[in-house]
């Protein structure tokens, strides 16, 4: 969203990663959906595209035509002109992935022979061809318009409620029971069943890491802005001191070998260990003590 408000000539100081994360809630709710064959990234990627789309872009004004992944089958050659269209502007396409991979990227390019497109998501680029792998479209081609700034803070944070207790899908939790749910998987065997072989360490595990590392580590620009703008704002201070107390988690694990660069031996000799992974009274800190901890399942709200 970054690079597209800079395509359209937005205003780079407003419209950052860190604006978009915070009004999606991306940056607040922990996401979880261990139980549903899928890993899944954050509220953007999980919650229902046309519903979500409406909510978020909505509130800054943002005009935009969502093309679900059955107008491929409607209507192909309408959808590739209109990728044509603009990409020739020099304006990309949001693309909404499907299957076990749901996060947006940007449709940057496309060729003429074949039906093949080029879409990107960070530094990485992808080649494919869009209709066989059933991708959503989501086309914008002006700015927003933002009428009152302080109130599209205000009701991005008194939404975050609202979706740590949402449910997207069978499987799929947010927030506190998301937290609840990792824990109890982690207790209750998710991984007896994998070998250092068959364990994809983002799918299985980083994902959830990356989630709690941006829910305590990226929205603190977000939610300072949201607080000059709203002073009164309920919850405003108990969810900075929260945000600031609740670091300490990721570090926790990150020390027990259980973060971004877990390993296959730690994962051999711990995610696979029940009496490693229970809770006990006497020894270091355990993974599922650290997630099923009440203070933290109940982290922003009570």
């Amino acid at each position: 969203m970054k690079k597209l408000m800079e395509c359209l000539g937005g205003d780079q100081t407003l419209y950052t990663y860190g604006f978009f994360a915070g009004l999606s809630g991306d940056d607040f709710v922990m996401c979880y959906g261990g139980g549903n064959g899928q890993y899944n990234d954050c509220v953007s990627a999980c919650a229902e595209t046309g519903e979500f789309l409406r909510r978020t872009l909505g509130r800054i004004g943002l005009a935009f035509s969502y093309a679900p992944s059955q107008d491929w089958t409607r209507s192909p050659e309408s959808l590739k002109q209109r990728i044509r269209d603009f990409v020739d502007r020099g304006l990309p396409v949001l693309v909404k992935g499907e299957g076990n991979d749901k996060s947006y990227s940007l449709l940057i390019a496309y060729s003429r022979e074949g039906g093949a497109y080029t879409t990107t998501c960070g530094l990485q680029e992808t080649h494919s061809a869009l209709e066989e792998g059933g991708a959503s479209l989501v086309f914008i081609d002006s700015l927003p318009i933002i009428h009152n700034l302080s109130r599209v803070y205000r009701e991005s944070i008194l939404q975050l409620p609202m979706l740590m207790s949402s449910q997207a899908e069978p499987g799929v939790t947010f927030g506190a029971a998301a937290y609840r749910n990792w824990a109890n998987d982690l207790l209750g065997g998710r991984y007896d069943g994998l070998t250092p072989e068959t364990f994809h360490s983002w799918e299985d595990w980083c994902v959830y890491i990356c989630s709690l590392a941006t829910n305590v580590g990226h929205g603190w620009d977000f939610i300072a802005r949201a607080y000059v703008h709203n002073p009164d704002l309920p919850n405003i201070l108990r969810l900075i001191a929260l945000l600031d107390r609740n670091g300490q988690v990721w570090k926790e694990l990150e020390a027990l070998g259980f973060g971004f660069n877990i390993t296959a031996a730690a994962f051999r000799a711990c995610l696979k260990n029940r009496k490693r992974r229970l809770f006990t009274q006497k020894g270091p800190l355990s993974a599922s003590k650290i997630l099923a901890n009440r203070k933290i399942a109940l982290r922003f709200f009570p």
